[in-house]
């Protein structure tokens, strides 16, 4: 894909304190906690044009360790036409906010034949062997995008720690692929079918060596990865995820971790459409909360209060897959899909 040199340049908030802190961590140790240079993708030097992690269309930092990965951002939006492939929240992969900010990566997870996409970075400083590290991130299973179909899901959404970079230069011949190690620091086991809200992987282990560099993707196998096509017949790509908000410390309370219980309020909150598909319910809101529809071009279609269980008209809204967003009191955001079908 080509694309034209942008005469502009972003300097992002925070850009130059990261920087100071990258250089500072090889003789003191670094103060900020979280050993992951641009956690949640959103510092780049400039607005992405194209897909696959190219020069230019990556978050600072990170880079394509094997095939071709993309990155996301809301300000491809502003561009138009094939740019907006990569925007957010609508792209050529999926419908999805981010979990943190404006921005995400995405990779293929599972695709037959061990084909893998993986992205990584150095840390902010290396591990320190026999320290225990705490990891978490964000992940989400990227369908009914506006170009590529992927509707397979998989499990292995995997967080891995190397000694060595692995940057793949666009030609396997010249870079060889970054191999299966059927092996993962933090992994995640169970597969991954929620397609509206991010899911929360986390573990903790203790370094066995001094790692400098983190990396996103599925490890493992196809001997060894769970997987589902989820719609047997159709066409499908592969089972590609997005990653947001990656943290790694050895402070155990820096990087949230998953209890195995659902966030309070979040597992309530429930939408459906009845009556032919003339109105949408939604059960389970805190009162006072603020309901947000948007349709799969992103375009706000209504705004309305949610006291509990909420009943709205949609007679008029065409047939499609929807969006809601809510807010609650408290700030906290939760986003779900529908489809209204008559």
């Amino acid at each position: 894909m080509l694309r034209s040199a942008s005469p502009f340049r972003m300097i992002p908030s925070g850009h130059v304190l990261l920087l100071a802190c990258l250089l500072l961590c090889a003789a003191q140790t670094c103060t900020a906690q979280n050993l992951v240079p641009n956690p949640s993708f959103e510092l780049t030097d400039s607005c992405i044009y194209s897909c696959c992690f190219n020069v230019g269309d990556r978050p600072l930092y990170w880079d394509r360790w094997d095939q071709s990965p993309d990155y996301f951002n809301a300000c491809a939006g502003d561009l138009g036409g094939i740019d907006t492939l990569m925007d957010v929240p609508q792209n050529g992969f999926t419908w999805q906010y981010a979990h943190d900010g404006n921005a995400y990566v995405g990779m293929t997870c599972f695709e037959p034949s061990d084909f893998r996409e993986h992205v990584g970075a150095p840390l902010i400083e290396p591990l320190v062997a026999g320290l225990t590290y705490f990891v978490s991130y964000w992940v989400n299973l990227a369908t009914e995008g506006s170009y590529w179909e992927t509707r397979w899901a998989c499990n292995n959404q995997g967080v891995l720690f190397t000694m060595d970079e692995h940057i793949w230069s666009g030609q396997t011949s010249a870079a060889p692929e970054f191999a299966p190690r059927n092996y993962a620091h933090v992994n995640n086991p169970a597969i991954i079918t929620d397609t509206a809200n991010w899911i929360l992987v986390s573990g903790s282990f203790v370094a066995d060596s001094a790692y400098r560099y983190v990396v996103l993707g599925n490890f493992f196998n196809d001997a060894l990865t769970d997987t589902l096509h989820f719609t047997p017949g159709q066409p499908s790509l592969a089972a590609y995820y997005l990653y947001d908000a990656i943290c790694v410390s050895p402070s155990p309370g820096e990087c949230p971790m998953a209890t195995g219980l659902p966030e309070s309020g979040q597992a309530a909150l429930a939408v459906r459409v009845g009556g032919g598909g003339q109105w949408m319910q939604v059960d389970g809101a805190d009162v006072g909360s603020t309901g947000w529809v948007f349709d799969a071009g992103g375009r706000l279609l209504a705004q309305f209060a949610l006291n509990g269980n909420t009943s709205q008209p949609i007679g008029h809204w065409p047939e499609g897959v929807y969006v809601l967003r809510v807010q609650g009191q408290a700030g906290r955001i939760w986003h779900e899909k529908f489809v209204v079908m008559r």
